[in-house]
């Protein structure tokens, strides 16, 4: 793929992740008390307005607050938010035969992306992965998504296992375990 046909990809990515981000980044799904205290205050202020609009937003309120108190708290709840690049903190680990791999892709997301990289490592298995997989701490799926498009990742998003293939994850957000799909060996 060229490199225009990447950018155009890219930027349709980035299009898809804020209309998404816009779209549910607004609505409040906590559980907190505010949404029930301000039942009554619409109440008392409506009843000199419209009937029909008290109704409308009793019932809204109603909703977010059954909703928040009834829905157990799911994993992709606390995934939805794309965070800024310079507050990912990105390792790179290089899981191939290729020396110099895990600078160059840690080169592109810093430079051209503004990530926070942290010091490329080498993985720690003996083994070369056969793909490429971009791991992410909890909270930061979306900004996996995005770095495993700017290093063209195709499905190997995944939370970052109990078990890594690095000494030291040095806090990192993200983990991109390089493997022979992106660097295979000459």
């Amino acid at each position: 793929m060229k490199i225009a046909g990447k950018g155009i990809l890219l930027l349709g990515l980035f299009v898809a992740i804020g209309v998404f981000v816009l779209s549910e980044g607004f609505k409040d799904t906590s559980s907190n008390s505010a949404p029930s205290q301000e039942t009554p205050v619409v109440e008392e202020e409506s009843e000199s307005s419209s009937t029909s609009e008290t109704e409308s937003s009793e019932e809204e309120v109603e909703e977010i607050s059954t909703a928040g108190d009834d829905a157990p708290p799911t994993e992709s709840a606390s995934n939805g938010v794309l965070h800024p690049p310079a507050e990912v903190r990105v390792l790179v680990a290089n899981g191939t035969n290729v020396s110099g791999a895990a600078s160059a892709i840690k080169e592109v997301l810093v430079s051209d992306q503004g990530y926070n990289g942290l010091a490329p490592v080498n993985d720690t298995s003996e083994e070369v992965p056969t793909e490429t997989v971009v791991y992410y701490a909890n909270g930061y799926e979306l900004d996996a998504v995005n770095i495993a498009v700017i290093i063209n990742v195709k499905n190997n998003i995944l939370a970052m296992p109990a078990v890594l293939p690095v000494t030291d994850l040095n806090e990192a957000n993200i983990l991109v375990l390089l493997g022979s799909d992106l660097y295979p060996e000459e």
